[in-house]
């Protein structure tokens, strides 16, 4: 068969811009003495501007830190039955004031750690203060005027919000000048109660930033007026590619793995690591088709080593197949096959990935995927029903498209979708090893796309599935069934399409069919038949077809008296 207008994707080697090159220890000796001090300047020059701002993020972090931690630690319902001026002396302020003197103990130079709660009113009042002397500490319903927008924001944060708010300058109040953080306080049902705050004196950092910049500026007026132009120059030969460098390994790390490096550099040694860097590029492209693409992506955010292990996790399995592929691959050329097979798998793998599934293998011509591992979903019942929807779509207008260019091969694909518990993780042996799922309700969903065969159907979906996804779609009770190895029955349902997309005409044959199983599931075969058999009046329908003659049997050969209208899939097999 001719395959012409076909492109096959090309590989074509990267080959890096050469230019004249000197080594790394060469460049490095030439301005030796001139880099020891220039580099000590520059650095100097550059964080005696920002002294102030490094010094105080520095800090401002570590505040966001120990206030988000004490925060979260603070009992919000016990906080929230602190009201009036008499409950000072209760058991519950004393257990929250010593828990405040704790953390304010074990911080780093804190001064005053205290909570505060916003009134109806709009006005911000003192409920808790670690403080221990009378005199000194602030009293419940004490009201404070200087709120900062920092100490607004917190108190008037979204339920449920984790954010610290820290003050990015320094405020004035009655108490002195303070580096202040602030975090909400949460009842357990996600209310917000009031903030916890905590104070760090001022004085400290301004003496710091002051000794700082002067050293800095001593050092800078003496060093950059005797090496300033030939350090430049030797700097600048280094750090630009350098720099260059670094933006392409973020790429990478942000498995952004598009494009060339193209890096010029006399630096043999830079040279080498842009050559290695693309070959590592190339390699992570590679690599990702054959293992999920999120899952790639953080191994090299997290820079670890893939382990064995898994945990138990409530996926969406989803399994697919090609129905009598074995015996269409009979009439086809090896290559013929395996063209046609790749065309059908790009189609289906494009409507997986394209409903965030994970694709785990190929199995010939079947897809294994599952949804909610690595990346969590909270929807992955439903996103699993909409990609099979979209398989069978997309199949279908490849099949008309091969029709249409008189190519007479015609691929139907059956699809099992199951929903449960799972173990996900890494499975295999210490040298290799699968990202991969396994389990019963694995086992489950993959029977379930073999059964599709006895009904004639495409989308088969447990009960377990249908209850996540039942708003969503339109879906048929097809049977109750005992699986392989299994006593428990299940109900099954044909996956038919979204809420909206069927005609009022189909859905009521659906109707009518579960109807009709109903009967039949109530030992009422005479009336099952009935509804059947006009069903089937001028219309196709398999599972019509299959659950009739069962009925008609039933009728002269009646089940067992313990009959639950469970039905072994085993037998039709």
């Amino acid at each position: 068969m001719d395959l012409k207008g076909f492109d096959m994707e090309a590989n074509t080697a990267f080959t890096p811009l050469r230019v004249r090159q000197f080594t790394l220890r060469m460049t490095l000796m030439t301005a030796f003495c001139g880099l020891i001090v220039l580099g000590g300047v520059f650095l100097s020059s550059v964080t005696s501007i920002k002294v102030a701002d490094f010094i105080r993020e520095e800090l401002r972090m570590r505040l966001n830190d120990e206030v988000s931690i004490a925060a979260s630690q603070i009992n919000g319902d016990l906080h929230s039955h602190i009201r009036q001026s008499g409950d000072e002396n209760g058991a519950t302020y004393k257990q929250l004031q010593t828990q405040l003197q704790q953390f304010r103990d074990r911080g780093t130079n804190l001064r005053y750690v205290y909570t505060m709660r916003k009134q109806d009113n709009g006005r911000v009042t003192f409920v808790v203060d670690a403080e221990s002397s009378p005199e000194t500490r602030s009293h419940i319903g004490e009201i404070y005027t200087n709120a900062t927008p920092a100490m607004m924001a917190a108190l008037e944060a979204v339920s449920d919000s984790k954010t610290a708010f820290v003050e990015t300058e320094p405020s004035v109040d009655e108490f002195g000048t303070w580096l202040s953080a602030y975090s909400p306080i949460y009842t357990g049902d996600g209310k917000l109660d009031g903030i916890l705050g905590i104070d760090v004196s001022a004085e400290s950092i301004y003496q710091h930033e002051h000794d700082y910049k002067i050293r800095v500026w001593i050092l800078c007026g003496v060093v950059l007026a005797m090496v300033l132009p030939v350090g430049f120059f030797i700097a600048h030969r280094i750090r630009k590619p350098l720099a260059q460098l670094t933006v392409e390994m973020e790429k990478v790390r942000q498995f952004d793995l598009d494009g060339e490096v193209q890096i010029r550099t006399r630096i043999r040694e830079i040279d080498s690591m842009v050559t290695q860097l693309e070959n590592m590029k190339r390699g992570l492209r590679s690599f990702r088709k054959y293992v999920p693409d999120d899952l790639v992506r953080e191994l090299i955010e997290l820079g670890a080593d893939a382990k064995l292990g898994g945990n138990k996790k409530e996926l969406t399995i989803f399994f697919s197949d090609i129905a009598d592929f074995t015996a269409m691959s009979e009439k086809m050329k090896p290559e013929i096959q395996v063209h046609y097979l790749g065309q059908y798998l790009n189609v289906m793998n494009a409507a997986l990935l394209g409903h965030c599934a994970t694709v785990d293998k190929y199995i010939g011509d079947g897809v294994m995927a599952f949804w909610g591992a690595p990346r969590p979903l909270e929807d992955h019942a439903v996103l699993a029903c909409r990609a099979a929807l979209m398989c069978q779509a997309h199949v279908n207008a490849l099949n008309d498209q091969w029709h249409d260019h008189g190519i007479e091969y015609r691929f139907h694909t059956r699809i099992g979708i199951n929903t449960g518990d799972v173990i996900v993780g890494n499975m295999g042996s210490d040298e290799r090893m699968s990202y991969t799922v396994i389990g019963d309700n694995v086992n489950l969903a993959s029977r379930l796309e073999g059964i599709n065969k006895i009904y004639g159907t495409s989308i088969l979906i447990t009960e377990a599935t249908k209850i996540k996804t039942g708003k969503y779609f339109i879906t048929r009770l097809i049977d109750r069934v005992v699986m392989t190895g299994k006593t428990v029955p299940i109900d099954i349902y044909e996956l038919v399409g979204e809420d909206g997309s069927i005609s009022a005409g189909e859905i009521r044959k659906i109707r009518c069919y579960e109807e009709a199983y109903l009967c039949y599931a109530a030992r009422r075969f005479s009336q099952a038949i009935v509804i059947l058999e006009e069903l089937l009046a001028g219309n196709s329908d398999t599972p019509s077809v299959v659950l009739l003659k069962r009925c008609r049997n039933y009728l002269t050969a009646p089940p067992d008296d313990d009959w639950n209208g469970a039905y072994c899939v085993l037998r039709d097999k």
